[in-house]
């Protein structure tokens, strides 16, 4: 399958379709019209509940999308799929006088993650990922590092959760060993500061005390140090929306601090000024503000939102391009597109379509690359090209 027309020098502009929270429901947005998508990312809650139907929903869901590559997480919604994690919930359950129950809707340990073959030619090219850094090559002749991590601050249903660290400064609860040469990170969880609010009072919303970050920190830091073309995520409902940050020129690893807490200098919450309004070093390109009511909105901005929000119920999915040439070109290392993708919510938030561009694969790994686990993968070979069908 052929990429979106278009590269620069020894890039070249690749389109992604990116979603996340879809909690086992059968949403299936309308691309159609934005073919060629070159890679699909689902940033993890593929279920609500962790049942084995919700994954084979996900995977039927999946299947369905005309894409050479996908790539899948799991959420902190997808405990099964956390082995660990599981066993210690079914060891407390084993009492209960629904215990055989759980395991028929649920499984044994091992059955959900046996549903996503380790081959994704098997499974209509749909990868799994582990925790860790995983390298492709893609129909269009591009390169792609990924590195892909489920694990959140402990908070909510518990799959894949790490307590964060303490506030003396203690080792941090979690290792995002994020590579410099990645491309893309995808997540389940947010970064510190970035569209990872929740918020308090029901809409309409304010932008006052009443909401908090949630991001992880350890995660802010090692984006910030890699500084990747794009990061995506979801776990935040609140948190739906895209912008992008160009780093300082110095090496910006303080994650950002909560409204009230001592900021360090280059930190991204600090330059955000007043009312979280966006320094010229920060973008945004949609969030929830733009589509929901706002204290202070006029009639007729509150006119344009709901009008939004009816596109949006249409399931029609956000495109936003930044190759050299768009009027924010986003360059490995100098700046960064932050997507939180989930789509679960009153209103239903539509998925993402990326372009950006990706280096050109080099001679030497023209035919393979190497991924996470040291095995060889290449999407070439695992294109099916299966029709893409409308909600």
């Amino acid at each position: 399958m052929a990429s979106v027309a278009g590269q620069s020098g020894t890039t070249k502009r690749t389109r992604f379709l990116v979603l996340a929270d879809t909690h086992g429901a059968y949403y299936l947005p309308d691309t159609k019209q934005l073919q060629p998508i070159d890679v699909v990312i689902h940033c993890g809650d593929i279920t609500a509940d962790s049942q084995l139907a919700e994954y084979k929903t996900a995977i039927r869901l999946l299947s369905q999308i005309d894409a050479p590559l996908k790539l899948v997480i799991p959420g902190n919604h997808d405990f099964t799929l956390d082995t660990p994690t599981y066993q210690r919930l079914l060891h407390r359950a084993r009492k209960r006088r629904d215990f055989p129950k759980l395991l028929r809707t649920h499984g044994q340990p091992g059955d959900a993650r046996r549903l996503f073959s380790s081959d994704g030619h098997a499974n209509n090219n749909i990868h799994y990922l582990d925790e860790g850094t995983h390298r492709f090559r893609l129909p269009n002749g591009t390169a792609l590092t990924v590195y892909a991590s489920p694990y959140t601050p402990a908070f909510g249903t518990p799959g894949f959760q790490y307590r964060t660290s303490d506030s003396r400064g203690g080792v941090p609860g979690h290792d995002f060993a994020v590579p410099a040469d990645a491309d893309i990170v995808v997540t389940h969880g947010p970064p510190r500061g970035v569209l990872d609010r929740v918020w308090g009072p029901p809409p309409p919303y304010s932008s006052s005390s009443s909401s908090r970050h949630v991001g992880s920190p350890e995660l802010f830091a090692a984006v910030a140090r890699a500084r990747p073309r794009m990061h995506c995520f979801g776990h935040i409902h609140e948190g739906w929306g895209a912008e992008v940050v160009r780093w300082e020129t110095e090496n910006t690893s303080r994650y950002p601090s909560q409204e009230g807490e001592e900021n360090e200098e280059g930190d991204l919450q600090q330059r955000r000024g007043n009312n979280n309004n966006p320094p010229p070093s920060s973008t945004v390109i949609a969030d929830l503000g733009s589509v929901l009511p706002l204290k202070g909105d006029s009639p007729e901005a509150v006119a344009d939102k709901d009008r939004r929000l009816r596109e949006y119920a249409a399931g029609k999915c956000i495109k936003t391009s930044h190759c050299a040439g768009d009027s924010l070109p986003v360059e490995k290392g100098v700046s960064t597109l932050f997507v939180n993708a989930a789509v679960i919510g009153q209103p239903v938030r539509p998925p993402w379509i990326v372009d950006l561009e990706l280096p050109v694969a080099s001679e030497g790994n023209a035919s393979v690359v190497e991924n996470g686990e040291g095995h060889w993968v290449d999407s070439v070979a695992s294109t099916y090209g299966i029709p893409m069908n409308g909600c």
